[in-house]
């Protein structure tokens, strides 16, 4: 099953990329190249897949590579802070993505 869960910077409102993986300690996106050991809250917009507001997460991107010639970048972040509400729908999102 694909999943095109669109996921941005919240203080520029920049799109970073797409969703490939998810779990509770990390993020990894298909988009733009996100420069290693920087700092972002991540805004991930899930609600086509789960009834939820925005997840807001505070992450910091621990590796990046470019993926294709074409310049897509697939970037790892690693999930620093979440408040209560905002894991409890990553949850749901972890689940509906994994069981689809």
């Amino acid at each position: 099953m694909l999943f095109k869960i669109p996921a941005y910077d919240a203080q520029t409102r920049r799109f970073l990329g797409l969703v490939q993986d998810i779990t509770e300690g990390g993020v990894q996106l298909f988009g733009v190249k996100v420069d290693a050991e920087s700092t972002k809250t991540l805004v991930i917009q899930a609600s086509d897949y789960i009834k939820s507001s925005p997840l807001y997460l505070e992450v910091v991107c621990r590796w990046t590579r470019k993926e294709n010639p074409q310049g897509y970048y697939v970037s790892g972040f690693e999930i620093l802070r979440i408040s209560e509400e905002a894991k409890k729908n990553l949850m749901k999102l972890i689940d509906f993505v994994t069981l689809g």
